[in-house]
């Protein structure tokens, strides 16, 4: 090539790297263009570590709250397994206790999940003392970021949160909770415990154990519970008292008949051969004139300046003209009510020895009325088998008053005896008592005081002890029925409602439910039926309920207006009626009613009620 080629060809390469130049230096596009992909990685990153973080945080909350939430229910839910369970109880437990956080946790929340085996509920202690509920959970929550910016590792594609050096694509999201059951600061809790004739009856209405044996296996462990025999009464704030009822409740043990709240006059009926001394401890209720209360005590009366009405003994008798007894010469005669051969004798007074084989009222009374009213004529058949005392007709079993002493309770439960008819407001104005310092002035074991070692019983209500709760169980096979036909003595008059030889339940400030007054209420509520006494549906010829039904409405809701709280059972196949079941229902306060077909039932019942009366506090 010559020198003139050479130099016009390197000439020509320089303009045109010159002019490569000046484009590359023009070409600002391209630049823009790489810039914007390494800066929008960066920023995709940035926002996927932005979501992943927003992401944990909202599951972790989530998380926690379900299981705050769980940890509270599990808590309460213990009273359904027996407080304390073990085996297949604790298994199931457990089973709930996941459940409940499955119900606040939806089901693949922001991808997080909690295997079974990541989920832990314990429990621990004693429901005495306190007891601690521990739950965990934990699960893995899918990452964004890693998906989008890769995975860094020594070892590249190990993936997963477990890779030695990998960045995880999941994180771990953990919560715990613990729980506090702890029982009520101070606990008064009373139980008003049906003990008429029918609970020697099976609580399947068939066969098997009786129901009194299943209530005292249901109220034994409640008192094991609240009471336990271990570690004695150290820190312990719960008392528990029993009233045992009937017809009537006895007192002794419980109150002193020298206290000022009992009269030492006998009710005016028929006195004769009736000693004050052999009292078998059943009073009857005071009354202001010839009116009833639905109180603990009677209200004041400031027109009556003389002592204010006091309780008096319950006492049984023959009427002032005596009782007639016919001994007929067969059965046959005594069901046909032909005296030929017949034997006749008047008692004047008690003691009366009676056959065995007979009924009261049959042969002198009309069809329609045969058996009801006041004793006047035994017919009999023969001549020995019941002797009729002073005290006929009081239940054997005594109260108890508040104690934390666990022998005293279940000794006193195993004394529980059937015996007598149903009159429920009876035991709940006791029930009431025991837990009204007013009624016993605030002075225990002395005055009309409760007989006590414990001078501070029944606590006052008026804020100096905190957290007082104040709580009944009462609990029946049936609801009120009184005085069977032919019964002696007829509970409809000789009870510890209406008193002795009469059947007036006036209670002038209680309402009617159709409008009016009890002013002219009867234990038999025969006002309200055209005079008839007998109630046919009662299955024994009975007296109508209605009356003594609404009176115990009265009482209940007094109750209820003091500051206590009711927990009403009815018991046992007897008890499958809806007026039974709706009667209990009113009486006790908002959602603690509970009907419990058979004994093991019961027992559940008295697990859970045992759980309620404690406190949950979230402690972790």
């Amino acid at each position: 090539m010559t020198p003139i080629r050479q130099d016009k060809a390197r000439i020509m390469a320089i303009a045109s790297a010159l002019r490569a130049r000046e484009r590359l230096l023009k070409g600002d596009n391209g630049a823009v263009a790489i810039l914007f992909a390494m800066s929008a990685s960066m920023m995709i990153g940035s926002m996927c570590v932005a979501l992943d973080s927003i992401d944990y945080v909202m599951t972790q909350g989530r998380v926690q709250m379900a299981l705050d939430a769980a940890t509270l229910s599990s808590g309460a839910n213990l009273a359904h397994y027996g407080n304390t369970p073990t085996g297949a109880n604790l298994q199931s437990w457990q089973k709930d206790a996941r459940a409940y956080y499955d119900a606040n946790m939806p089901s693949g929340f922001m991808g997080f999940s909690v295997p079974s085996t990541n989920f832990t509920a314990t429990v621990t202690g004693a429901p005495a003392t306190g007891q601690t509920i521990k739950l965990s959970a934990s699960g893995e929550l899918p990452l964004l970021a890693p998906k989008i910016l890769g995975k860094s590792s020594a070892n590249p594609g190990s993936g997963g949160s477990t890779g030695g050096g990998t960045t995880p694509d999941t994180s771990e999201v953990s919560a715990n909770n613990a729980a506090l059951r702890l029982p009520q600061s101070t606990l008064e809790l009373v139980m008003v415990l049906d003990n008429t004739g029918s609970m020697k009856d099976a609580a399947n209405g068939v066969s098997g154990a009786t129901k009194m044996s299943g209530l005292q296996t249901a109220a034994k462990s409640l008192i094991n519970d609240l009471l336990p025999t271990s570690g004695a009464t150290t820190g312990n704030k719960n008392y528990i008292g029993l009233v045992p009822f009937a017809s009537t409740v006895n007192v002794t043990g419980a109150l002193s008949s020298s206290g000022s709240w009992l009269s030492s006059v006998l009710p005016t009926y028929n006195t004769t051969g009736v000693q004050a001394s052999a009292w078998s401890g059943c009073p009857i209720e005071p009354r202001i004139g010839t009116s009833l209360y639905p109180s603990a005590y009677a209200p004041p009366n400031p027109a009556i300046k003389t002592p204010q009405p006091l309780f008096q003994r319950y006492y049984y008798n023959v009427p002032k003209n005596g009782l007639k007894i016919v001994t007929y010469s067969s059965q046959s005669r005594y069901n046909s009510c032909t005296t030929t051969s017949a034997t006749t004798t008047t008692d004047s007074s008690v003691n009366v020895t009676l056959g065995s084989g007979g009924s009261a009222n049959k042969c002198n009374s009309p069809s329609g009325g045969a058996g009801t009213g006041i004793a006047t004529q035994f017919d009999q058949y023969n001549s020995s088998g019941q002797t009729l005392t002073q005290n006929s007709a009081c239940l054997g079993t005594s109260m108890t008053f508040l104690t934390q002493s666990n022998s005293t309770l279940i000794t006193a439960v195993g004394k529980m005896t059937p015996s007598g008819s149903t009159i429920i407001p009876v035991g709940l104005l006791w029930g009431w008592r025991m837990l009204e310092p007013a009624w016993s002035q605030d002075t225990a074991g002395s005055g009309n005081g409760w007989i006590s070692s414990d001078t501070t019983l029944p606590k006052p209500t008026n804020g100096t002890v905190q957290n007082l709760q104040r709580v009944m169980i009462v609990l029946t096979d049936g609801q009120n029925q009184v005085g069977a036909a032919g019964s002696i003595p007829n509970t409809l008059w000789f009870n510890g409602l209406s008193g002795v030889g009469t059947n007036s339940l006036s209670a002038p400030s209680v309402a009617r439910p159709g409008g009016g007054d009890m002013s002219n209420a009867l234990m038999d509520s025969s006002e309200l039926h055209n005079g008839s006494p007998v109630d046919p549906s009662s299955g024994n010829n009975a007296g109508w309920p209605d009356d003594i039904n609404t009176f115990q409405q009265a009482v209940c809701s007094a109750i209820k207006a003091a500051g206590i709280t009711v927990y009403a059972i009815t018991f046992g196949a007897s008890a499958s009626s809806s007026s039974a079941r709706t009667n209990m229902q009113s009486c006790a306060s908002p959602g603690n009613y509970y009907h419990a077909p058979d004994n093991t039932t019961l027992n559940n019942i008295f697990q859970q009620i045992a759980g309620n009366l404690g406190v949950l506090r979230l402690t972790q």
